[in-house]
């Protein structure tokens, strides 16, 4: 387990494909303040144990926990840690609807996206697979905690450092970073990853241009002096300004490529999707797959590269 100064890395086991997570442990005069949590199942419960004692902790010395947004590897464990230490849960409004949206047990959501991927291709029996399996997430985020909305623009003490809130879009819609300015030191969570490109994802109910704001965020957040980033997957990097233009550049790479193939005969998400990423995908790894592919489609539409039409019940996308 690696430590810099005041911040410990605590690797966290997922059962998908990522694999890892990595929260993060701030120590404070007051306490310790946690930054994402994992999921709630055994193996993160465990590490959890495991990191506690290495570093040194008992969880009533927990001061906070802060959330950089709502997805299960990052949101799951804080109904329960929160539970343990009475701590307050903090992240925005935004992504905390976004969890009820997606992880509520009463929420149609998981129908909805089936149907929205039937609309662009999706194989009947890759559709009914949808909703059981987004289900599924439900109990690695119960229980949900109760928490306090922090916001973009201000300040939150992490241990006994003032770190600035930022806005980082793309890869969720109330995602935060949070930017201790003496030191240059970026808690990014998943908005700039090392090895692996963030998803970005277009859902039904969410931004309708998350590529877009992605690289707004990025454009946004070039100019601002980082010299380290603490990443929820991947090692802590000081490429900072490096690894936005190769994410630019990845980005601007996709995007011609799936233009040629909507100008050259029309094309459906799920056909771009495919030729994308392959054929041998779970349904998890689908999910993600063919989100992704429609905020690329979606981004060429809404900018007038091309246009979408139905035809026998699902859209194709051709040039303009």
């Amino acid at each position: 387990m690696n430590c810099w100064d005041d911040v410990w890395e605590v690797p966290l086991p997922l059962p998908f494909a990522l694999k890892i997570i990595k929260s993060y442990v701030i120590k404070g005069s007051n306490g310790y303040t946690v930054v994402d949590t994992g999921l709630h199942y055994d193996g993160d419960l465990e590490a959890w144990e495991r990191a506690r004692r290495s570093i040194g902790f008992e969880w009533k010395d927990v001061e906070q926990i802060v959330l950089t947004h709502y997805h299960p590897d990052h949101y799951g464990l804080a109904g329960w840690m929160q539970e343990k230490t009475g701590a307050p849960v903090r992240m925005s409004r935004t992504d905390f609807e976004q969890a009820q949206l997606f992880f509520s047990k009463s929420s149609e959501q998981p129908e909805v996206m089936a149907r929205f991927y039937g609309e662009h291709g999706l194989e009947a029996e890759w559709k009914e697979q949808i909703p059981p399996h987004l289900r599924g997430f439900q109990k690695w985020v119960d229980p949900h905690p109760d928490p306090e909305f922090i916001e973009a623009g201000g300040t939150i003490r992490l241990g006994d450092r003032e770190y600035r809130i930022l806005h980082t879009p793309g890869h969720a819609d109330g995602h935060l970073s949070f930017h201790d300015e003496e030191r240059g030191w970026l808690i990014g969570g998943d908005f700039l990853l090392p090895r692996i490109t963030p998803n970005i994802s277009l859902w039904p109910g969410c931004d309708p241009d998350p590529l877009g704001t992605y690289l707004a965020t990025l454009d946004q957040m070039d100019t601002l002096p980082v010299k380290r980033v603490f990443p929820a997957h991947g090692s802590v990097f000081e490429n900072y300004h490096g690894r936005i233009e190769e994410l630019r550049e990845h980005h601007r790479e996709r995007l011609e490529e799936m233009a040629g193939w909507a100008e050259a005969a029309g094309v459906t998400a799920v056909e771009a999707c495919y030729r994308t990423f392959g054929t041998n995908l779970s349904i998890h790894n689908l999910r993600f797959a063919l989100s992704e592919t429609l905020a690329h489609l979606e981004y060429l539409r809404l900018r007038g590269k091309l246009v979408r039409e139905k035809e026998e019940g699902v859209w194709k996308y051709r040039k303009a």
